[in-house]
């Protein structure tokens, strides 16, 4: 799991109070200087803001990659706000007053559009050396276009490039002398063969509680049904009516899914109460940490069923990144982390210590793609099944509005038209 689908993501625009604000601020935030920052960053201390989570995995690998050896450059890691709503209200008072509390802070891509949409971020293509992206699969640049560019200004560099990946239980399929599901009807077809709800075991389980988990779920089928659930179109009622029927009518998937978060989810698997399911790659380790538990075969990854919009339509990946807030009071030694941590050198080490920073550049996964979760990133690039995440400008908004229609849905609370229709007037209002 990205660190960001842990975290709330929903009514950090209360109201769209902060958008405006946002709005308002654009036009005062300071703009880049072309003598800003000092002449030489070395001796200088940069403040990067993360999140608290991945605290141990930045000091390990800004100690194995010897960053601050290498420029003289100190970095004083700080703790941002957990959530996006809370980052944004420090932002929007710090920037407001012409400062930022971090010279570079790592951002998820809620906060990230809401930034640069405001104003607030650097540009960072003069930072790059040049042919930079040349290190980037198409993959990849597609995701880079849609969520880390605007008006053709790179604003956030990805660290990460995290797919929803299907895991199952490999031991259960051979004694049952099951296939591996190649599609969504393969998919289907497993609740007769593996639930047994006398012992709360369901052939498929997902995380699908409203609030930080639902909303990437629909987003994801979907994406397999070929469309983006914000279009509110045919793509998204087919792949309601497809998960509904996977609960009701196949009792392939538990409904109580809908209550649960990655946790609880992640709790039935390793307690031996579910045969397939989507997670993201965070859950390769959490199972084999379990070592009371795991087994060869029991958290295998498989490739993607295939829904009506093909195979490279399979799964999509959201990702993190570093991003320079204008008002930053350090901008050299800011830039010099930056070009320092994305540079094609450093990238592959940085892979090799923690996993919060696997990605699928040519560079990482040469050295890297051999070796734990990063085999299977590799496998699902090379088979060119990872899609780009749906966006839309209002994404947070846009969020809320999905959710709670596919939720009344899939709760048997409205029709299927009543839901699409409820989502396609909350959409609406967005414009």
């Amino acid at each position: 799991m990205g660190d960001w689908d842990r975290l709330s993501r929903r009514d950090f625009l209360r109201l769209a109070g902060t958008t405006a604000a946002a709005a308002g601020l654009a036009a005062c935030t300071p703009g880049a200087s072309s003598t800003g920052g000092s002449t030489s960053a070395r001796g200088s201390t940069v403040i990067l803001g993360i999140t608290d989570v991945w605290k141990d995995a930045y000091t390990k690998m800004l100690a194995d990659v010897g960053f601050t050896k290498e420029t003289g450059i100190n970095v004083q890691l700080a703790i941002r706000p957990g959530t996006p709503d809370e980052l944004i209200t420090q932002l929007t008072g710090a920037i407001q007053a012409g400062k930022t509390p971090y010279d570079v802070v790592d951002l998820e891509d809620e906060v990230a559009i809401t930034a640069s949409r405001a104003g607030w971020l650097r540009g960072l293509d003069g930072v790059l050396p040049s042919g930079f992206w040349d290190d980037f699969p198409s993959s990849m640049m597609d995701m880079v276009k849609v969520w880390y560019q605007y008006k053709g200004e790179t604003f956030r560099i990805p660290h990460n490039y995290e797919a929803q990946y299907t895991f199952y239980r490999k031991d259960w399929f051979d004694a049952k002398g099951v296939a591996v599901p190649r599609t969504w009807e393969d998919v289907a077809a497993l609740g007769p063969v593996f639930t047994d709800t006398s012992k709360n075991v369901w052939a498929v389980e997902d995380g699908l509680k409203k609030g930080a988990f639902l909303n990437v779920f629909v987003a994801y089928m979907t994406k397999q049904a070929g469309g983006n659930s914000f279009d509110t179109d045919d793509h998204l009622r087919q792949s309601l009516e497809y998960v509904h029927d996977l609960m009701y009518k196949q009792k392939a998937m538990n409904p109580a899914t809908l209550q649960k978060d990655y946790e609880a989810q992640n709790a039935d698997y390793t307690a031996d109460r579910v045969a397939y399911m989507r997670q993201w790659p965070y859950f390769y380790d959490v199972s084999r940490a379990k070592t009371d538990w795991f087994k060869e075969g029991r958290a295998e990854i498989a490739m993607p069923a295939v829904g009506p919009g093909g195979k490279g339509n399979g799964t999509y990946v959201a990702a993190w990144g570093w991003s320079i807030p204008k008002t930053t009071a350090n901008r050299k030694g800011a830039e010099e982390l930056v070009r320092f941590l994305t540079d094609a050198k450093n990238a592959p080490r940085m892979a090799g210590s923690s996993q919060w920073f696997l990605n699928a550049r040519k560079s990482v996964l040469a050295a890297n793609g051999n070796a734990g979760i990063a085999q299977f990133l590799k496998q699902y690039s090379d088979a060119g099944v990872i899609g780009t995440r749906p966006f839309h400008p209002k994404f947070v908004e846009a969020l809320a509005v999905i959710e709670d229609g596919s939720s009344a849905f899939l709760t048997n609370q409205l029709s299927i038209d009543a839901a699409i229709k409820q989502m396609k007037d909350g959409m609406a209002a967005l414009k």
